[in-house]
């Protein structure tokens, strides 16, 4: 518990720091969460990883977003920040984790004594402990010390309120993933219920309210989009090498209205650990799959939420043509994309098999 509570003064120090240099609201709020949960088993291999119920903190610096954008006005004005995260997963195994993070935080219900919030953070992770053939071979979870990180929390009972202290409730899911570039990955998800205590350093003046009926929705036609995806990634064997890949989309996106979209498309993709996968699978267990025929398509369909020049996307698809099934023909695809003109934008995105990663993407694309 020491170092909680080192932690905790930490931070309040720097907060405290930020916010009273020249009365600058640098941000508007403070908040820590403590929580416990439990990592979820989505795979028999963790059994052993999984030991007991996990404990942490979450520390996040907030923002209120009081320009009035139409992005702003649809969603309550919602909040972003800086966050981060301490972790102790209760286990020899997986040890503890770190994590840090942009975050935003959507008021589902506002103006309410018990406002309903939504919270999705995006970031990086430390674990101290790691895959090891030798030293910790049961860590089936994790095969680096680096990570990929994201959390999604729901905050609804607020008591105890004070002028600008109150108490909140929530629950939480903490993801910590390497995406594929290191294998074993079959990643950590854990289910947590928190209890925090914010404090608003700032009043909420002179925040426009919304009104949807002076909101102009202006709706587009189909636009037709092409990109070219790409990055590095291993195979589920374990050190069985870092190969490139590649992956060109072409999809058709139908703008809703000023802040949402859906769309329509296909994927192929030239997966270079997938042709050693199969000689590999040939070898072990005297299969005859042509390992030259390693490449696959599919179709897809999904969402994107805009917020000014940022997406965030969201795809379920279905490879339909593949000679080897990888895990799974079912995937999802996860992401923010970049609008850097009229026509040109970049992507960043998580390639899902159900619950396994296998590969982060980075991408540019040209919207016609």
């Amino acid at each position: 518990m020491k170092k909680y509570f080192i932690l905790l003064f930490f931070t309040v120090l720097v907060s405290i720091q930020l916010f009273s240099q020249n009365n600058q609201q640098i941000f508007n709020s403070f908040q820590t969460d403590f929580f416990i949960g439990k990592p979820i088993e989505h795979d028999k291999k963790l059994n052993h990883a999984i030991q007991g119920n996990s404990f942490g903190i979450l520390v996040s610096w907030n923002k209120l977003a009081t320009n009035s954008l139409t992005f702003n006005k649809l969603y309550n004005y919602p909040e972003k920040g800086f966050s981060f995260v301490y972790q102790d997963f209760n286990s020899t195994i997986l040890g503890e984790a770190f994590g840090v993070y942009r975050h935003y935080t959507y008021n589902l219900i506002p103006k309410n004594n018990h406002p309903l919030k939504l919270t999705t953070g995006f970031g990086l992770g430390y674990l101290t402990k790691k895959y090891d053939a030798i030293t910790n071979p049961e860590n089936l979870a994790i095969g680096s010390n680096l990570n990929v990180s994201a959390y999604v929390k729901l905050q609804y009972f607020q008591f105890l309120i004070q002028n600008k202290l109150s108490i909140n409730t929530g629950l939480s899911l903490l993801h910590f993933s390497n995406v594929s570039i290191k294998n074993p990955n079959l990643g950590i998800n854990t289910v947590s219920l928190h209890i925090g205590v914010n404090y608003k350093f700032g009043d909420e003046k002179n925040i426009p309210k919304k009104d949807i009926d002076t909101i102009e929705i202006n709706p587009k036609p189909i636009n037709y989009n092409l990109v070219l995806r790409g990055g590095f990634n291993e195979s589920l064997i374990i050190d069985s090498g870092i190969y490139p890949f590649y992956t060109l989309s072409f999809y058709a996106n139908k703008q809703l209205n000023n802040y949402s979209a859906l769309t329509a498309g296909v994927d192929f993709f030239d997966s270079k650990f997938l042709k050693n996968h199969i000689e590999y699978i040939n070898t072990t267990e005297n299969k005859l799959y042509n390992k030259n025929d390693y490449r696959r398509a599919g179709i897809f369909v999904g969402h994107e939420l805009t917020q000014n020049k940022f997406s965030f996307i969201s795809q379920i698809g279905y490879t339909f043509y593949t000679h080897y099934t990888y895990v799974s023909k079912v995937y999802e695809r996860f992401g923010f994309k970049h609008q850097l003109n009229n026509h040109l934008f970049s992507e960043i995105s998580l390639k899902v098999n159900l619950f396994r990663a296998e590969a982060l993407e980075f991408g540019i694309g040209y919207k016609f």
